[in-house]
């Protein structure tokens, strides 16, 4: 995929246009590109888009009462510590830049800055600047498009979002998503075509269309990895990397929503269930609980945080461990010793076996009573 242009350089002379918003909606259609593409001079993209915005519409001072957020905002997760930090800017240096709203009948969406607006609210403030923009034909679309390549939207956001949207797409549950995206890249591993899919991540919808027909996949397949690409997603990574969020138990994802749990932490502490240590579910969530508050008071990295989880488990679990088998083996070693073989063996040997075997049986009889 080449390099996209600037909006400035796509968009020259858009303020001049008769039709307002349609071009409104293309500039939208390009911020949404450069965020799929992680283009790292986005922000100062995102500031062309306002000016565009206050050029041809204006710029409004907004009753706060009268904006939403958006129902369909990828960003679950708004700690109130962001918020206060905020909050303290706008008071101390005002709104630096105005709000984008969508109008909804007499109210407004929150389209950008929801944040501001948050805290906005702390500070009792009644009104805010804001431009606006129209509204697009698919909400939920296009705030996903928006915010899906953010660096700092935590995983469980992101994939509750594409989940979401790709359910929407294909009509599957997250369960059913789940199951056959993990059954069809089975198979195309198998088949050693893994590297065929990986490469339409960037390709023209056609092409990835095209790519995806060749792989002879089932057509509900065929509709679910389309719906992963046509995000620039690609479905081994998400199945790797993203899905298991969603299967994360109740206390992890909460400290990943308000205390800022890394998802690669969340996944290592999830080792620490009822199933894996044979416990309870609610001494599994304790010693969860417990190990999170570690990871995040002694900001422990992950491979910190796996040697954490492996001291725990080894709390609950005794040794199955090569000592059993060792033992295993040793006991099917001396039934086979029968008398025909123990007739042909020295007597030296045959005086040391029993001295070892009577030292081993003292020992089996010591541990035993300990027990």
């Amino acid at each position: 995929m080449g390099k996209l242009p600037t909006i400035g350089q796509r968009f020259t002379g858009a303020i001049q246009a008769n039709d307002q918003a349609q071009r409104i909606a293309e500039l939208q259609s390009e911020i949404e590109q450069l965020r799929s593409t992680q283009s790292p001079n986005l922000e100062e993209q995102l500031e062309v888009l306002r000016r565009q915005l206050i050029a041809q519409s204006g710029e409004l001072e907004v009753d706060i009462t009268l904006v939403n957020p958006n129902p369909h905002q990828p960003r679950q997760t708004i700690t109130q510590e962001s918020i206060q930090t905020i909050a303290r800017s706008l008071e101390q240096d005002g709104q630096i830049s105005p709000l984008i709203i969508v109008q909804q009948g007499s109210e407004y969406v929150l389209w950008d800055g929801q944040r501001r607006w948050e805290a906005a609210k702390k500070l009792g403030w009644k009104t805010l600047r804001a431009v606006t923009a129209p509204m697009p034909e698919n909400l939920h679309r296009q705030s996903l498009l928006t915010f899906i390549h953010h660096e700092d939207l935590n995983p469980l956001d992101k994939a509750e979002a594409i989940v979401k949207e790709v359910s929407a797409l294909t009509g599957l549950g997250f369960e059913e998503i789940s199951t056959m995206l993990s059954t069809v890249l089975r198979r195309l591993e198998r088949q050693q075509q893994m590297h065929q899919l990986t490469n339409l991540v960037t390709a023209h919808p056609k092409l990835q269309l095209q790519g995806v027909k060749a792989l002879d996949v089932g057509e509900i397949e065929e509709k679910l990895l389309l719906s992963f690409l046509d995000l620039a997603l690609n479905p081994a990574s998400m199945k790797a990397n993203l899905m298991p969020m969603l299967s994360l138990p109740s206390d992890l994802k909460e400290s990943i929503r308000k205390r800022g749990l890394r998802g690669a932490h969340a996944l290592a502490l999830a080792v620490l269930s009822a199933k894996t240590l044979k416990i309870s579910e609610n001494q599994a969530a304790k010693e969860r609980i417990k190990a999170t508050q570690q990871v995040i008071e002694e900001a422990l990295t992950v491979s910190k945080t796996r040697e954490l989880v492996t001291q725990i488990k080894s709390k609950y679990l005794k040794s199955e461990t090569s000592s059993s088998r060792d033992v295993t083996a040793v006991a099917r070693s001396i039934e086979r010793l029968g008398k025909s073989v123990l007739a042909n063996t020295d007597t030296e040997q045959l005086v040391a076996l029993k001295t070892l075997l009577q030292q081993k049986l003292a020992e089996i009889e010591s541990t035993l009573a300990s027990s």
